[in-house]
């Protein structure tokens, strides 16, 4: 399979777990996982729109990891998003980003913040959560990771 199709593959199968919960929640069952590839794959997500964005990419990483805990993912913030990644943080629901970054976290997700951004928005490292690690700028490291093979995503 080459990596546009394994691209589509991918979007298609995170398009449809948006439907995953909702089913759980009234009791139905999904289909049984049928693996992807024998290896786990590497997907760099992109957060830089805002809060909700970042919301719901994390909800996707969430959901991807219950289907298969293989996969790996590293996930950059940057620009007027990158605020989901500071000590304090609320999702639009009222929750504390840093519980699903510490859930996330815990399952092997790496969070890395612009530092760019930081200096334009004079925004402290000590403000980031303890999971967060910085890199000079997101857009490079999201680069960085494609050109090694990574696989890109924008919720």
């Amino acid at each position: 399979m080459n990596p546009r199709d394994r691209i589509r593959l991918l979007g298609a199968g995170l398009a449809g777990l948006g439907a995953a919960p909702a089913a759980l929640a009234q009791g139905q069952t999904t289909a049984p996982l049928k693996p992807i590839s024998s290896q786990p794959w590497k997907v760099v997500l992109q957060i830089s729109v805002d809060l909700q964005q970042a919301y719901e990419g994390l909800i996707n990483v969430q959901n991807v990891l219950q289907l298969d805990p293989r996969m790996q993912f590293v996930v950059v913030g940057y620009g007027k998003a990158i605020h989901f990644l500071l000590n304090g943080a609320k999702a639009p629901t009222g929750a504390a980003f840093s519980g699903m970054i510490g859930a996330l976290a815990n399952q092997g997700v790496q969070f890395k913040a612009c530092l760019n951004t930081m200096h334009f928005l004079k925004i402290p490292t000590s403000e980031l959560v303890l999971e967060a690690s910085t890199v000079p700028a997101g857009v490079y490291e999201i680069i960085r990771l494609q050109s090694e093979g990574w696989y890109y995503l924008k919720p």
